[in-house]
C-alpha cells in the first residue's frame, strides 16, 4: 500500500510543502550532464524546493569527489558530506581503465574524458579537499549517517551514475550508526530513488551496463518504488549552450559546458553525425539533470510516465522493460515538448547562487 501511495504521490507532482531531502549520487567520470544536474540541484536548493543531504561519487581512484566539491564550493556548500565507493565498481578515468588516476600526475593537453574534472580540480585549487576520490570517506557510511539521521519514508535518492554504491548501501550489516542493515534502513528512509539508466525497450545502457552486477543486484532488491530518466529519454532532450554562451565571468559549470560542446557552426555541418554522439543546437542531452528535475519536482508537469519494472537481463550488461500496471518502477516520458524542458533545465544552470565563491579569473 505505501508503495502504491508513493508512486500516486510522484504522479501527481512535486508538493510545495517541504524541501524534498536528495541525496545525490553521480559518477563524474566521463560525461558533463552530471555537472549540471548538480548545479540544477543548487539551484533548487537555493530556491527552497530541495535540501541536499550528501553528494557520492559512484566512482573510484579519480578526481570525481573533488570535482563534486568544487561544484558544492561555488554554490556556497563546501560543508555537504561526500564519498565514494571501496573495492569495487569503476575507477580511473573511465569503464574500461586499468589504472587508477594519479592526482600528482601533469594535466597535459589531453581533452574529453576524464580531463575536464582534472582540470577542475587544476583550475579551482583550494576549492576540494579530496584531489584522488580513494581518500574521500566509504560512500557506505555517508548514506547510513544521512538516513538514519532523518525522518522515516522522507529521503529522495537521485542516482545520475553507476548503481555501485545503491548496491553497496543495501549489503551493508547494522553498525553504531544504525542497528539495521542496509535494505531495512533503506526500506525505512527512502521514499524514492529516481536513477538515470537503463534503455528503453532493452539495450546497454551506461549507467547499468558497466557495474551490471551492482546494477542487478539493486534493482532486484531496492525495497522502494524506483523512477527511471532513461537513456531514451534524455538523449533529444537537450540544454547547456546557453550556460556555454552566457556573458560575464567564468565558474566552474560555465567552464564545463564551454570546454565540451561543440560550436553551432560544428553541428550544423552534420547534426545526425552529432545527435547519435548526444549534442544538439540546445547542447548536451539532459539525461541526468532530467533526473534532478524529476526526484525534486515530480512528474507534472514536465512528463508523462509509464509503470513497469526494469530488469538486468544476460550477462553483457543488457536491461529490458517490462510494462505492469502494477510494477514498482516508473519510466518517464514526453509530456512537455522536450526543447521546453530543456530551457526550464537552463533557467537553473544559469541561475546565480545565493552564495557564490568568487571564481579565480580566467588563464
Amino acid at each position: 500500500m505505501r508503495m502504491l501511495l508513493i508512486i500516486a504521490s510522484l504522479l501527481a507532482g512535486a508538493s510545495v510543502a517541504a524541501p524534498v531531502k536528495v541525496i545525490f549520487d553521480t559518477d563524474m567520470i566521463s560525461d558533463f550532464d552530471d555537472v549540471g544536474a548538480l548545479a540544477c540541484l543548487h539551484a533548487m536548493a537555493d530556491a527552497g524546493e530541495c535540501e541536499i543531504l550528501a553528494t557520492l561519487s559512484s566512482t573510484r581512484g579519480n578526481a570525481s569527489v573533488g570535482a563534486i566539491e568544487v561544484i558544492n564550493s561555488y554554490y556556497g556548500r563546501p560543508e555537504i558530506p561526500v564519498g565514494a565507493p571501496k573495492g569495487i565498481g569503476v575507477f580511473g578515468e573511465g569503464p574500461k581503465a586499468t589504472r587508477k588516476v594519479d592526482p600528482d600526475a601533469p594535466l597535459g593537453s589531453h581533452t574529453g574524458g576524464h580531463y575536464k574534472y582534472r582540470k577542475l580540480l587544476v583550475d579551482y585549487k583550494g576549492w576540494y579537499r579530496y584531489a584522488d576520490a580513494d581518500d574521500s570517506p566509504d560512500a557506505n557510511s555517508v548514506y547510513r549517517k544521512a538516513l538514519a539521521a532523518q525522518p522515516d519514508g522522507s529521503v529522495v535518492i537521485c542516482s545520475v551514475g553507476f548503481m555501485t554504491n545503491m548496491r553497496r548501501l543495501l549489503e551493508t550489516p547494522p553498525d553504531d550508526i544504525s542497528p539495521l542493515d542496509g535494505t531495512a534502513l533503506v526500506a525505512k528512509k527512502v521514499r524514492l530513488w529516481v536513477a538515470m539508466a537503463c534503455m528503453y525497450p532493452s539495450g546497454r545502457e551506461y549507467n547499468s551496463m558497466f557495474d551490471a552486477e551492482s546494477s542487478r543486484i539493486a534493482l532486484e532488491r531496492w525495497p522502494t518504488p524506483v523512477a527511471f530518466s532513461d537513456f531514451s529519454y534524455g538523449r533529444d532532450c537537450f540544454a547547456g549552450r546557453a550556460v556555454a554562451e552566457q556573458a560575464g565571468p567564468r565558474n566552474p559549470v560555465k567552464d564545463v559546458f564551454a570546454g565540451n560542446i561543440p560550436s553551432r557552426e560544428t553541428i550544423a555541418e552534420d547534426s545526425a553525425k552529432w545527435l547519435r554522439c548526444g549534442f544538439g543546437m540546445g547542447g548536451r542531452s539532459a539525461w541526468d539533470e532530467t533526473s534532478v528535475l524529476l526526484a525534486v519536482r515530480g512528474v507534472e508537469p514536465y512528463f508523462n510516465a509509464e509503470r513497469g519494472a526494469y530488469r538486468m537481463v544476460g550477462s553483457d550488461g543488457e536491461d529490458e522493460w517490462a510494462p505492469d500496471e502494477k510494477g514498482p518502477h516508473l519510466r518517464i516520458t514526453e509530456k512537455m515538448p522536450k526543447g521546453e524542458v530543456g530551457r526550464v533545465i537552463d533557467e537553473l544552470m544559469l541561475r546565480k547562487p545565493q552564495t557564490a565563491k568568487a571564481c579565480p579569473q580566467a588563464r
